[in-house]
């Protein structure tokens, strides 16, 4: 019978990555205790002999923890020390060839980077898929470059459509996930259905690390809370949502609470954003230097991001805050400020999209188009033009289930979308298109 196994934390080893003073096996073993929950055992320039020496250690660890043990590559390992399975790569030994000399109960899991190679890796009866890479990595020489969050996921539905009942298919991904992406990357990643993948493959993120428990401890966490808040949303209806909008200014308006809202946005309103937070219950700070946001982040309540005076010290000052606030689970709003309008607006917000966790992004029609890939509206500055979206709830849904989050498009009419809900705002007025900054002061309510 083919052994149970949970691809949550997914432990890759590398021995050229352990921290001066530490062993291969003392890592393993830290990093099981931490919350591995499957390792991986991968020793590309071993000899044979050498390699069976290490993996008969690494296993007496794995087996006393009950944590199943893969040997990468080397089916002739795998034989010699009755490992749990193999992970196989596109060149290695064929699956089917592999499958014939383990047999049906060991595990078999395979790298795949396209569609096409995970239906081969599907219908021949792979256990699980590594898809990747995901972002950059210097841990493994790849064929196709990172693919991002919306690549893996593209691969992971692919797999999924193809995936026979009852045996569904299983995935991880893997290529510089770490502790300030992997919530993003899951909840991303997630299929249009639902249906997440199974867990992260790591490697550097816990092999260089100076304590692996900590390490997989802080891993296991926010894969934990990505679990939580990821696949489909709820149903809710409007009686709902107002309530739930109503009870929060009402806490705002009585003073118990007061949000701590972090704000690196554009230096023609910067003022005015300072004192609409305030004058809605918040206490804001304006602070957009790399060096202080790792100390910000362990104590703002939200960061509002806009792009609206674009430099590039800025967005380093943007990144950094964003990937701290990934770490603690703090909302991000996003306003990307005329993006469509230059190349280089595009392509910083498809840079922050991809790389972090964005809670609300709040646009006029014609900033929403460029994301959405539609012609219907455009940009003219920071002005949108145009005749209107045909369907302006399809648009905002579209992008808010494209990006996994919640969808603001600002207008005579504003709509809301989380993906699943989506709502027609009409308390607008005509004086908001005649004055600056209207639209970056409503990310203060969101």
């Amino acid at each position: 019978m083919k052994l149970e196994f949970d691809l949550s934390l997914y432990l890759v080893t590398d021995s050229t990555m352990v921290p001066a003073g530490k062993t291969l096996a003392e890592t393993v073993d830290q990093a099981i205790q931490g919350g591995v929950t499957i390792v991986q055992l991968r020793e590309k320039s071993a000899d044979t002999g050498d390699f069976i020496a290490t993996a008969r250690t690494v296993q007496s660890i794995t087996r006393k923890a009950r944590v199943p043990l893969l040997i990468n590559d080397r089916i002739d390992v795998a034989l010699a020390i009755d490992a749990d399975g193999v992970h196989i790569g596109q060149d290695d030994m064929p699956l089917s060839e592999a499958r014939r000399l383990l047999g049906p109960h060991k595990i078999i899991g395979v790298s795949v980077q396209t569609c096409e190679e995970a239906e081969i890796a599907v219908r021949g009866g792979a256990d699980y898929l590594g898809i990747g890479t995901c972002y950059s990595t210097n841990t493994k020489a790849v064929k196709v470059g990172p693919q991002g969050p919306a690549g893996i996921r593209a691969v992971w539905e692919h797999a999924l459509k193809v995936s026979e009942p009852p045996c569904k298919v299983r995935a991880v991904t893997i290529g510089g996930v770490n502790q300030y992406n992997v919530a993003h990357v899951l909840n991303y990643a997630c299929a249009v259905n639902g249906t997440c993948l199974d867990g992260v493959a790591i490697v550097s993120a816990i092999m260089t690390a100076p304590d692996p428990r900590l390490a997989a401890q802080g891993l296991q966490q926010q894969i934990n809370t990505a679990r939580q808040t990821s696949g489909l949303r709820p149903k809710y209806d409007i009686d709902h949502v107002s309530q739930q909008v109503a009870a929060v200014f009402a806490q705002s308006k009585a003073g118990s609470i007061t949000p701590l809202v972090q704000h690196i946005t554009n230096s023609v309103v910067i003022n005015d954003c300072a004192n609409a937070c305030l004058a809605l219950g918040g206490s804001p700070i304006m602070a957009a230097d790399v060096e202080e946001q790792a100390d910000l982040a362990q104590v703002v309540n939200a960061l509002v991001i806009n792009i609206g005076t674009l430099a590039t010290e800025q967005v380093a000052g943007m990144r950094e805050a964003m990937r701290h606030a990934n770490l603690h689970q703090t909302p991000i709003i996003l306003d990307p400020v005329a993006v469509g309008a230059t190349t280089h607006r595009m392509q910083v917000i498809d840079e922050m999209i991809r790389d972090f966790g964005i809670c609300v992004i709040k646009g006029n029609a014609g900033e929403i188009a460029a994301l959405a890939g539609s012609a219907e509206m455009k940009m003219r500055g920071v002005d949108a033009v145009g005749t209107g979206f045909a369907d302006p709830v399809a648009v905002v849904k579209q992008v808010a289930l494209c990006h996994r989050c919640v969808v603001v498009m600002t207008g005579v009419v504003d709509y809301v979308s989380d993906g699943t809900n989506t709502f027609a705002v009409r308390n607008g007025h005509k004086l908001q298109s005649v004055i600056t900054g209207s639209g970056c002061m409503l990310k203060k309510h969101q």
